[in-house]
């Protein structure tokens, strides 16, 4: 029992991680229905600029993971603003920018490869970070605790800013009816940055603790992003807060099944199950269909 108990609080850490790479790819899809692979990109970019300002400037840890995190977020913007929305414009959806996408993620992987090298590259955010803390007959690490707040917090966030404020009610109008806003002569262009930096925000995070509890290394950013995207379609295409359920699951369930097999078959144990459950159940957690032309976050 204790060690049930034990991996059921590893798999929170696990499904926080998790939740913050779904949910903020379930923003930019569910409003933009645009596959933004290089958001697994935006995840190792958190990890490798917060290595870079700490460990080779020598920037004080929590200044190096402030600036880690913003200047990811700003490319993630970056990319919307400079290549996403002006092929937009020319008429380049679907597949074009998934194209793209795909190369922007295999240019973050090539440079950090070649400029910081494959070792695993971890930020040290200091002593605080592997503190063990107690949890009755069980611990955590405080890195670990602040990791699931964070999530909590941030998700919980999200939600209310999506349901309670200007922008996030635009947010929402854009990906019901994105012709809306030609028509009435709004901006697209603001939705679709804000929508990318909030979602490279969340993946930032992410990237950024998992680089200082196991060091960030090639391809590590694309594994968290398939269980995201597991996430994603379990918890129902343009769910928020499906997504974020989904994750929390996924986490808990990989961790539980060291109960009963090796920790390099719980990940592919993982995948299988999300091939049966979507194979019974297409729309995920979700009744509701959602239809590209009256899809709606929530």
């Amino acid at each position: 029992m204790s060690l049930f108990v034990q991996l059921l609080l590893n798999g929170l850490v696990a499904g926080s991680v998790y939740a913050l790479v779904a949910v903020g790819f379930a923003l930019i899809f569910g409003a933009t229905r645009h596959f933004h692979i290089a958001h697994a990109g935006i995840f190792a970019s958190g990890g490798y600029l917060t290595y870079l300002f700490s460990s080779s400037i020598g920037l004080p840890a929590p200044i190096a993971a402030v600036l880690g995190i913003a200047l990811a977020v700003l490319l993630g913007v970056l990319m919307v603003r400079v290549l996403y929305v002006p092929l937009n414009r020319r008429g380049g959806q679907g597949f074009i920018l998934f194209l793209v996408s795909l190369g922007l993620l295999t240019m973050l992987d090539n440079i950090f490869t070649i400029g910081l090298g494959a070792q695993p590259a971890k930020p040290d955010l200091g002593p605080w970070f592997t503190t063990v803390q107690p949890l009755g007959a069980w611990s955590l690490t405080v890195g670990q605790i602040v990791i699931i707040v964070l999530a909590l917090t941030m998700f919980a966030g999200l939600v209310l800013c999506l349901d309670r404020t200007r922008a996030g009610k635009l947010v929402k109008a854009y990906s019901g009816n994105p012709e809306f806003f030609e028509i009435f002569g709004l901006r697209p262009s603001v939705v679709l940055t804000l929508v990318y930096a909030v979602g490279s925000l969340f993946a930032a995070v992410a990237g950024t603790y998992m680089a200082s509890d196991i060091g960030m290394q090639p391809g590590l950013g694309e594994q968290y992003f398939i269980v995201g995207i597991m996430a994603v379609f379990i918890g129902g295409i343009g769910s928020i807060r499906g997504a974020f359920t989904a994750a929390m699951l996924l986490g808990v369930l990989q961790n539980l099944l060291l109960l009963y097999m090796g920790a390099g078959w719980t990940l592919a144990a993982v995948f299988a199950a999300f091939l049966i459950f979507i194979t019974i159940s297409p729309e995920g957690l979700q009744t509701l269909s959602l239809p590209s032309k009256k899809r709606r976050l929530s």
